[in-house]
């Protein structure tokens, strides 16, 4: 979808999250255009936006058990604490 097509009131999607809305407003933000989502309240690059007539088709989703979630969940939580515990020296150093 070009910036020239997403225009107030346009119903689009975002296909990384398969969130869909109505747009807002549009804003320049650092030299990109974004768009605010009515159904999240959140900006989206203009760029990476679909048309909502361009995803009537099938759409196919992987069936995930909540157990397949909570393991999920929990490898990225374990991945989150080695980078912080690798990351920094765990003091608590402050400027001023």
């Amino acid at each position: 979808m070009s910036t020239d097509d997403v225009a107030v009131g346009a119903v689009v999607r975002y296909p990384r999250t398969g969130t869909t809305g109505k747009v807002l407003r549009v804003e320049e933000i650092d030299g990109r255009q974004y768009a605010e989502l009515d159904s999240t309240g959140l900006y989206y690059r203009v760029d990476e936006l679909v048309g909502a007539d361009r995803t009537t088709g099938q759409v196919e989703r992987e069936e995930r058990s909540l157990e397949d979630y909570l393991k999920e969940h929990k490898e990225l939580k374990e991945q989150l604490e080695k980078v912080w515990e690798k990351g920094t020296d765990q003091s608590c150093e402050g400027g001023g």
